[in-house]
């Protein structure tokens, strides 16, 4: 929910906080909050609905990946991408089919679910990290990079880096 508050690109906004973030954060930390309470009175529904959360968020993703020029980004995103579709797959497997998972022995699509939404839920506030920078600071040039090496994107850590954190050049992003 905080990256919703924090990375939701200002042309999307609603009209009515579009000129004011602050409004749309305090908006989201008490759907949030409310949403939360949720879990004390049914678990159960609950869940799913913060899974619905993950429909906005997918959306988002892909429009802005569809912005993109960088090939780089965008085979990150279409990962993020491919591990949410997989943790969600594993998810409602869990949910739906949990006795005959029992009864093979194999009770850990629960565990896979936890560390693939990881995965994807990191990977996704780097992507919109960099969307985000890439709209209010272009100037500073940001850079997806990879940990321990750049060259390692697929199996690296991704973040990103302002190449030029003073400089002000233009850099086209949006066409």
């Amino acid at each position: 929910m905080a990256a919703f508050a924090m990375w939701t690109p200002r042309r999307l906004l609603p009209l009515a906080f579009q000129n004011n973030r602050n409004i749309f954060k305090a908006m989201v930390i008490l759907f949030a909050t409310v949403s939360s309470g949720l879990a004390c009175i049914a678990p159960f529904v609950n869940a799913f609905l913060l899974m619905l959360f993950g429909i906005p968020a997918f959306v988002l993703l892909c429009l802005e990946l569809g912005r993109c020029h960088s090939k780089r980004v965008v085979n990150l995103g279409i990962r993020c991408i491919l591990m949410w579709v997989l943790s969600i797959t594993c998810w409602l497997n869990d949910r739906l089919f949990c006795e005959i998972w029992s009864r093979m022995k194999f009770p850990y699509l629960h565990c896979g679910w936890h560390i693939m939404i990881f995965i994807a839920s990191y990977t996704a506030c780097v992507l919109f990290a960099y969307f985000h920078a890439m709209v209010e600071t272009p100037e500073q040039l940001p850079m997806l990079t990879y940990w321990p090496r750049d060259s390692w994107d697929t199996i690296g850590v991704p973040y990103i880096t302002l190449a030029s954190p003073t400089k002000k050049v233009f850099y086209k992003y949006i066409t």
